[in-house]
């Protein structure tokens, strides 16, 4: 006597849940964190109340588009901290910053290939390369220094870097700073 078992089919139930957390490190790749802090563990950052722009020196006395878009920013981001806006000379802390534009290269390659086929004849194969390609970037680096007056020393300092590039709209530039100081200011006070 054979006996036959019918199988039964059972969707794998384990595939949608693998599927969404392969989905979820996508996703989250996407957000990776583009914003590193440093600061004085020994500042008391509770005592700081009030804080203004270091005023710029004479040799960069105009201001860019950019520069303007981060000082908006950066005072957005200690007011809803509760630091107010003061005079420089009256000021718990002077804000400075720099944007620094550098090139990154980014090189691919060199890449080969290798296949195999059948056909009219009985077997063949290829092999291919390609040379190795570079191609340069250029970023802007953010980095936001906060200097306590009393000391003149800084206290805390924020870096960020991302493709700002000269073919965004207004809207999206602002976007993306906005971004960055809201970034770079998650974790303000340090231990708070």
């Amino acid at each position: 006597m054979i006996a036959t078992m019918a199988m039964r089919e059972t969707p794998n139930r384990r595939m949608p849940v693998l599927l969404a957390l392969v989905a979820l490190a996508f996703l989250l790749s996407g957000c990776a964190r583009y914003a590193v802090t440093d600061y004085d563990s020994g500042a008391r950052f509770a005592d700081y109340r009030t804080f203004a722009l270091q005023p710029r020196d004479g040799s960069d006395s105009i201001q860019s588009l950019d520069a303007s878009r981060i000082e908006k920013a950066v005072a957005r981001e200690l007011n809803k901290r509760g630091l107010e806006k003061a005079d420089s000379g009256e000021a718990d802390v002077l804000l400075r910053y720099a944007i620094d534009d550098e090139v990154r290269t980014e090189a691919r390659g060199p890449t080969v290939g290798f296949g195999l086929a059948t056909g009219g004849r009985p077997f063949g194969f290829g092999v291919a390369h390609s040379p190795v390609r570079t191609r340069d970037f250029q970023e802007g680096k953010v980095v936001v220094e906060m200097v306590d007056r009393q000391d003149s020393r800084v206290v805390w300092k924020g870096i960020a870097q991302r493709n700002l590039t000269e073919t965004m709209s207004p809207d999206r530039r602002t976007e993306l700073i906005n971004r960055v100081v809201d970034e770079m200011f998650k974790n303000y006070p340090p231990g708070g």
